[in-house]
C-alpha cells in the first residue's frame, strides 16, 4: 500500500499540470525549467538495481559483514537520499526528480518513504519561480490503471511509463511499428497517459526503439508517428506530455567512441535536428511540453552509453530547431547514477562520518550544476 504517513500539504506550490494547462508552451517550458538550464534526476531504480549499485558502487563497510542483510542496505540508501535531498541549492538546477514507487511505500518496520518526504518539504520551501516538481515510475502502467489515483493523492505532479519495443528482431522492421494492431503497446501508452491526465498529473513517455542499427532514423520516425496517433485518439492533450527516447545515431557504441570530438558534435547536432522535425511531423505542429534525450546504458559486458558530448550535441540540435520553430528550447537535461549519483557519491557518504555526509551531498549538487552549466553554455 502506498504510505498514509503524511497528508498532502495545502501550501504545495502551483502543479506543473496547472503550469502547462494555464500557460503557453514557451511561458510554461521557462516556468518549469527555469529558463532551459534545470533538469531531472531520475531515481526510479527497482529494489534489485539499488541493491546492485550499493554493492557494486558505494563499498559500505557494513556490506562486507556476514550478517548485512537486505533492510539495513534499503534503510541507509533512503538515509543517503534523504540527506542529499535537503539542499536548498540542489533545486536551483534540478526541477524534477522521479522517484521508484517503493519510496512511496510504507513499511510496519521504518520508514521507507524519508526520501520522498524530505522532498515534500523542499518543494513547499520553493520560491515561486523555482518550483520543483516530483514524479514516480509507473512500472505496471500495463496492468494496473488505478495507480494515477493513488499517486495524485500523495502529490505526484508527473508519472513515468517506460516502454521497451525492443531490438529489430522482436520487432520485424520498422515497417511494423507504424501499423498500431502491430504493436498494441502504443495504444496502451495512450491509454495510460489519458488516465494520468484525468487526474491531473503529467504522463512523461520513455520508447525505447533500435538507436544504434543502421535503420535507427526508421524505428524513431514510425514510433513517434504511432504514438502521436494514438494520443491523439485517446483524447491526450500532448502539450501536457514529456516525451524521452534515445537518439537514432546509427552507429555502435564503439564506432561512437573512436569518433574525434568534433565528428561525434556533428553527429549529434543533425540527430537532434532530425529527431525534432520527425517530432513535429507527427504531432502535426503541435507542441509538446518537453523532451529528454535518454543516454543508454552503462551496465553489462558491452555497455551502449553514448558519449557526453554526442547526448549534448543531441540536446542543441534539438533545442535549435525547437527555438526556431515553437519558440522554446524543448530538450531538457536528465541524469541518473552515470553523472549526478556517482559511486563517489556513495563512497563518500559511507566513510568520514558527518563529514563524509556532507561531503557526498556537495557533489551530489555540484554534479547537477555542471550539467546545468553544459545545457546553458552551448545555448
Amino acid at each position: 500500500t502506498l504510505c498514509h504517513g503524511f497528508s498532502t500539504q495545502p501550501s504545495k506550490p502551483v502543479s506543473m499540470w496547472q503550469i502547462l494547462n494555464t500557460n503557453p508552451s514557451t511561458t510554461a517550458f521557462q516556468t518549469i525549467f527555469a529558463p532551459g538550464s534545470r533538469g531531472e534526476y531520475m531515481d526510479g531504480y527497482s529494489k534489485a538495481a539499488m541493491m546492485e549499485r550499493c554493492h557494486d558502487d558505494y563499498k559500505w563497510s557494513f556490506l562486507e559483514k556476514k550478517d548485512s542483510v537486505p533492510q539495513q542496505v534499503e534503510e541507509e540508501r533512503v538515509e543517503m537520499m534523504s540527506h542529499l535531498y535537503e539542499n536548498r541549492q540542489l533545486f536551483k538546477y534540478v526541477c524534477m526528480v522521479a522517484f521508484a514507487e517503493h519510496y512511496l511505500m510504507e513499511d510496519d518496520d521504518w520508514n521507507t518513504s524519508k526520501a520522498y518526504e524530505t522532498f515534500m518539504r523542499q518543494q513547499e520551501m520553493q520560491p515561486p519561480d523555482e518550483s520543483i516538481f516530483g514524479g514516480v515510475v509507473w512500472d505496471t502502467w500495463q496492468q494496473d490503471a488505478q495507480l494515477p489515483t493513488l499517486y495524485k493523492e500523495k502529490g505526484i505532479d508527473y508519472v513515468r511509463m517506460h516502454c521497451n519495443f525492443g531490438d529489430g528482431n522482436i520487432i520485424g522492421g520498422a515497417a511494423q511499428l507504424l501499423t498500431p494492431s502491430n504493436n498494441p503497446l502504443f495504444g496502451k501508452l495512450a491509454r495510460a497517459a489519458k488516465e494520468c491526465q484525468v487526474n491531473e498529473m503529467v504522463p512523461l513517455i520513455l520508447m525505447q526503439v533500435p538507436w544504434r542499427e543502421e535503420d535507427s532514423d526508421d524505428y524513431f520516425n514510425q514510433a513517434m508517428k504511432s504514438l502521436a496517433d494514438e494520443l491523439q485518439f485517446a483524447g491526450v492533450e500532448c502539450k501536457q506530455v514529456i516525451l524521452e527516447t534515445r537518439p537514432p545515431i546509427g552507429i555502435s557504441a564503439q564506432e561512437e567512441e573512436g569518433m574525434s570530438t568534433i565528428a561525434r558534435q556533428e553527429l549529434g547536432f543533425q540527430t537532434g535536428q532530425n529527431m525534432f522535425k520527425s517530432i513535429n511531423k507527427a504531432f502535426q505542429d503541435t507542441t509538446i511540453a518537453g523532451f529528454c534525450v535518454a543516454g543508454g546504458s552503462t551496465k553489462g559486458e558491452f555497455p551502449t552509453a553514448m558519449q557526453d558530448d554526442t547526448q549534448n550535441a543531441v540536446r542543441q540540435g534539438m533545442r535549435s530547431c525547437a527555438r526556431d520553430d515553437w519558440g522554446y528550447d524543448l530538450c531538457f537535461w536528465e541524469m541518473g547514477a552515470k553523472l549526478m549519483l556517482q559511486p563517489k557519491v556513495g563512497r563518500l557518504w559511507g566513510h568520514n562520518g558527518q563529514a563524509g555526509r556532507d561531503a557526498a551531498r556537495e557533489l551530489f549538487c555540484v554534479n547537477a550544476r555542471d550539467m546545468a552549466d553544459e545545457i546553458r553554455e552551448v545555448s
